[in-house]
């Protein structure tokens, strides 16, 4: 049986593809793949690869580190740049000052073994403490507002 409110759908064509109450011009109208495969040029000349964009956030080299551990490690479930995530614990509010993570202590402690229950896995096998003690430092710079979103400049280069 079909509900009443897909037979409403259908018979005022509103789904795409049934009935021909459609306009023109939604029916010819590009995909959404089409309408972003348009290969737009570069507004200013692009440098080459490895050169340090002049703003680029500066920082010191355990918290480059830490940028480089935490984007390969932490950022598909906390967000790119430590930003907020519907995915995990949002980490400029958890080692904010008065925050639940707010020690290195205590983030080590977290990272290393994880929280299973909220599906954090164990990073002890996976990241050396000098590793863990680097993201916590960019991630403490990001949250005390420190260390802006973007790739930071490596230091020294």
């Amino acid at each position: 049986m079909i509900s009443p409110i897909c037979v409403a759908l259908l018979s005022g064509g509103l789904l795409t593809g049934f009935g021909s109450g459609l306009p023109a011009s939604v029916a010819t109208s590009p995909t959404l793949s089409q309408s972003f495969a348009v290969d737009t040029p570069p507004a200013a000349s692009q440098k080459p690869a490895g050169d340090q964009p002049e703003n680029a956030p500066k920082v010191s080299p355990t918290e480059y580190e830490g940028w480089r551990q935490y984007s390969v490690n932490c950022a598909r479930c906390h967000g790119q740049d430590a930003l907020p995530n519907p995915v995990a614990a949002n980490l400029l509010v958890s080692l904010a000052p008065g925050g639940p993570i707010d020690t290195p202590e205590k983030f080590s402690q977290v990272v290393s073994e994880g929280r299973p229950h909220r599906g954090m896995p164990a990073f002890k096998g996976t990241m050396t403490p000098d590793q863990i003690q680097a993201v916590y430092a960019y991630v403490k710079g990001r949250a005390e507002k420190r260390i802006p979103p973007g790739r930071p400049a490596k230091p020294g280069g």
